[in-house]
């Protein structure tokens, strides 16, 4: 009798305190999750089994055999074990798009309690049922119930364990706590099934109420249910900077050591704060911003990435966020920072050098250019000088002519058109010179502005022409310009920066002939050749030379790296930054063909700013 009351007031103390843990789920969670829901009806069996078990030792102690007791004890025993397994399942998951094929799961435990209900006539759950374990006889489809709700429950203690112990460690205290509550109901349900030990039919249910009461604990101490154990799985394997995991309601999941340094003294979080209050709390940080950048990565599925400037650190940081996705239930957010302050600083010192070594580069191309130029000035300069001479002299011999009466008319006219004539000439040359200053200011001035102004295919013909003829010439070499397009288009753009690309891939052809050896060589064995046609929209600039070509190693890494094959005499800057700025200022294209000891092709396409 000492046992059977004391099993009575543990009854008693263990069912008061599934009311209280029933109540803290309803009323202390305001926002439940799945696995929260399957936990609150887990609980509410097993009240329902105590209230059974106890109004059974009710009847039992007046002497008389209660049914409907015994009907509403089975009620947790038939269905608990079903529900242990989704909720081990729920938890391994966090989430699962429940469907009609989880209703079969339910299928024993309905006929189970059917023929229960039924067992006065067939005898097959019971031949003989007692209060007192070792008095009852089982019939022989209890054999069936009990594997079914042994497997169910072994199952469902299985996914609890494993995926505890992958996710917090073997020691932790949820683990233990798991294993504790998980393995005494089970000992007790399987010693009372094979009559093993004189006991009531109140042992298993406060053996499972123990259970209950162990992941109370664990919810209440440490927060068993808040954690999502494939989010956390999924930081464990992919991040290594700052990061903070949320739930589908913005709460704070969990959170690393290096996110609260980098946020210190800007924003103080813990676990279960609304991450975007918290952001809230910043005039600084636009908080519906980072919101509508929660849901659309939930809704897309995609991550976003962008980056921010924290204001008061003075700092920059890479913002991450994915969408925490599994079996495609969407369980959460990870928001990982990445700080790119240094990285943005060693970008702004790379930019400055790159710009140096250009700066050099065209100050290298200017003096080439220089050298050219005195040389073609030179010419119409001593034409210009010849010719005043002698306009000098007819203006002396004209003057001289005025009052000699040997003078015809025809000898005034032969001097007057001989003085045209120079004139003309002066008027040539100086459209030479003056074409030559154009060119040459094109160059001077910063050829990467972004002017947008227009300018004439015409004039970039003229440009090239005149700034490569000394290059070409020195290098005994041959520039044929052939102009296939129908018409004098404009380009929107700088003049001077498509001129020096085409020069710098023009210099690249001659420079594919090597040094000269033999100065009784051919020019016409060294051509290079500038090729203009039309392309729907766009005017396609075609360079080729017949040289020695690009060998495969260079082509992969070409417009990609600053790869050279001129060796210690070349930097590889000039395709690369022609690459770029044939994008980024013409809306156009840039690539090549190239054969090994054939010769190379390179075409820029520009966009026309007056098409057809």
């Amino acid at each position: 009798m000492l046992k059977i009351n004391f099993e009575v007031v543990l009854l008693i103390i263990t069912t008061a305190m599934l009311f209280i843990l029933l109540l803290q789920l309803l009323i202390r969670i305001k926002t439940k999750s799945q696995l929260h829901y399957i936990f609150i009806s887990l609980v509410s069996l097993l009240i329902s089994w105590n209230i059974g078990a106890g109004l059974n030792a009710w009847s039992y102690y007046r002497g008389y055999k209660l049914m409907a007791a015994v009907y509403i004890s089975f009620i947790g025993t038939c269905f608990l074990p079903v529900v242990a397994l989704l909720l081990g399942k729920t938890f391994a998951k966090n989430r699962i798009n429940y469907s009609y094929k989880y209703l079969f799961l339910f299928i024993i435990p309905m006929i189970s309690y059917i023929i229960l209900l039924t067992n006065n006539y067939h005898k097959l759950f019971f031949t003989n049922y007692s209060f007192i374990s070792n008095e009852v006889t089982f019939g022989k489809y209890f054999i069936i119930h009990s594997i079914y709700s042994y497997a169910c429950i072994f199952l469902g203690s299985y996914y609890l364990l494993y995926f505890s112990v992958k996710n917090s460690g073997i020691f932790s205290k949820q683990s233990l706590l798991l294993l504790t509550g998980t393995l005494i109901p089970l000992i007790v349900n399987i010693l009372f099934t094979l009559q093993l030990f004189d006991s009531t039919q109140l042992a298993t249910p406060i053996a499972f109420s123990f259970s209950i009461i162990c992941f109370y604990i664990a919810i209440l101490k440490y927060d068993f249910l808040g954690v999502i154990p494939i989010a956390l799985q999924t930081v464990v394997d992919r991040i290594s900077n700052g990061f903070i995991v949320i739930d589908l309601e913005y709460r704070i999941v969990d959170f690393n050591l290096t996110i609260k340094e980098m946020l210190k003294g800007i924003i103080n979080f813990k676990r279960k704060d609304n991450i975007l209050e918290k952001i809230a709390e910043k005039e600084s940080i636009n908080s519906n911003g980072f919101r509508q950048r929660i849901e659309q990565v939930c809704l897309t599925g995609e991550s976003d990435i962008f980056e921010y400037n924290l204001a008061e650190k003075d700092e920059f940081f890479t913002v991450e966020i994915t969408p925490i996705i599994y079996n495609n239930n969407k369980l959460g957010t990870i928001i990982m920072l990445t700080n790119i302050t240094q990285h943005k600083k060693d970008l702004s010192l790379i930019k400055e050098q790159q710009q140096q070594i250009t700066d050099k580069d065209r100050l290298a191309s200017l003096g080439n250019l220089i050298g050219g130029i005195s040389h073609n000035l030179k010419t119409p300069i001593m034409s210009i000088s010849g010719c005043l001479t002698s306009l000098e002299d007819l203006t002396k011999e004209y003057n001289e002519s005025i009052d000699n009466s040997m003078v015809t008319e025809s000898d005034h006219h032969e001097i007057a058109n001989e003085m045209v004539s120079n004139i003309n000439d002066i008027k040539n040359h100086l459209s030479y010179i003056n074409n030559a200053l154009t060119a040459i200011k094109n160059q001077v001035i910063n050829p990467d502005s972004h002017n947008k102004a227009n300018f004439l295919l015409e004039e970039v013909i003229i440009n090239v022409e005149f700034l490569m003829k000394y290059e070409v010439k020195s290098n005994l070499c041959s520039l044929k310009i052939i102009n296939e397009s129908k018409r004098n288009y404009k380009i929107a753009g700088n003049i001077g920066t498509l001129v020096q690309i085409l020069n710098n891939l023009i210099s690249n052809s001659i420079q594919s002939y090597g040094k000269i050896d033999d100065t009784n060589i051919e020019s016409a064995n060294r051509k290079v050749e500038l090729i203009i046609k039309e392309m729907d929209n766009y005017i396609l600039f075609t360079v080729r030379d017949y040289g020695k070509g690009i060998s495969s190693e260079i082509k992969d890494k070409l417009f990609k790296e600053m790869v050279t094959t001129k060796g210690i005499h070349g930097s590889g800057i000039g395709l690369y930054m022609s690459y770029t700025k044939v994008k980024a200022m013409f809306n156009g294209d840039m690539w090549f063909e190239s054969q090994e000891g054939i010769g190379t092709s390179f075409y820029v396409k520009v966009q026309i700013s007056d098409p057809h």
